[in-house]
């Protein structure tokens, strides 16, 4: 959704600054602004609840980033 709104403002202040409103450019590029700090707060909240942040936070490279092998607990009783 915040995607969806970002875009959606980015365009409307491209448009208002084409035709010379500044004020509304000033405005749309503000709220766009918003939901692009939004979107990221999202991603690293999600990324951090799957444990894919390393120690020091999350960074872009973390969204590309393959989680962990986790281990089967069938094997591990196994090897017990």
């Amino acid at each position: 959704m915040c995607l969806i709104l970002t875009i959606v403002f980015i365009v409307l202040a491209v448009q208002a600054a084409m035709t010379g409103e500044w004020a509304f450019t000033a405005l749309y590029g503000t709220i766009a602004l918003f939901f692009v700090w939004l979107l990221q707060r999202n991603v690293r909240t999600v990324l951090a609840m799957k444990g894919r942040c390393g120690p020091s936070g999350c960074s872009f490279f973390d969204l590309f980033k393959r989680p962990e092998k986790q281990i089967d607990d069938a094997k591990l009783r196994d090897e017990q």
